[in-house]
């Protein structure tokens, strides 16, 4: 019956991604042996879910409060800690176990849309306003900041000290950082 189910499943690869993925988590062994059976299945490289998304409605997982409003960018420090970039501005740590704001950024006057750390552990933000900053996230400071000809809208540190930026004008920007 498991392989019946599995290959009607299959006309719709997503529906077999998510279908695996909340199936995984139940402990019903039955359930189990279907939801590992549809995991080998899947055509690879595929994408799934960390989390189960499937939620009541109206329930919540968790909630971090802080942004007054959209986060529109994210990324993780090496301690742990989630940072996100918002358009009201500002750049927020959070220690995600506690479910609390540790820190908040502010300096941009246009809204953060990139967020990288360095191998270093120092942040890089770019936004709106043109600006790349450059942060020290134990300190709580900025660094140092450069302004460019354009909307900042990606970041990546490809090696320690140098990272590429991508702008509003379609340019690539490659920086090193000079200590």
């Amino acid at each position: 019956m498991v392989e019946k189910l599995i290959e009607v499943v299959l006309g719709d690869g997503q529906l077999l991604v998510q279908l695996a993925d909340r199936l995984r988590r139940i402990e019903t062994a039955g359930l189990q042996g279907f939801a590992e059976k549809a995991r080998m299945l899947i055509p690879k490289p595929a994408i799934i879910p960390f989390q189960p998304s499937l939620t009541p409605p109206g329930a919540e997982t968790a909630r971090l409060e802080g942004h007054a409003a959209w986060v529109t960018s994210l990324c993780l420090l090496a301690d742990g800690r989630l940072v996100s970039g918002s358009q009201d501005n500002t750049i927020r740590l959070w220690d995600m176990a506690m479910g609390a704001e540790t820190a908040c950024l502010e300096g941009h006057t246009s809204s953060v849309r990139a967020l990288c750390v360095l191998p270093d552990g120092r942040l890089a933000s770019g936004s709106g306003d043109n600006t790349i900053r450059l942060w020290d996230v134990g300190k709580v400071v900025e660094i140092v900041r450069l302004e460019l000809d354009a909307p900042v809208f990606a970041i990546v540190a490809p090696r320690p000290r140098l990272f590429v930026v991508g702008d509003d004008l379609g340019q690539l920007h490659w920086l090193e950082v000079l200590d």
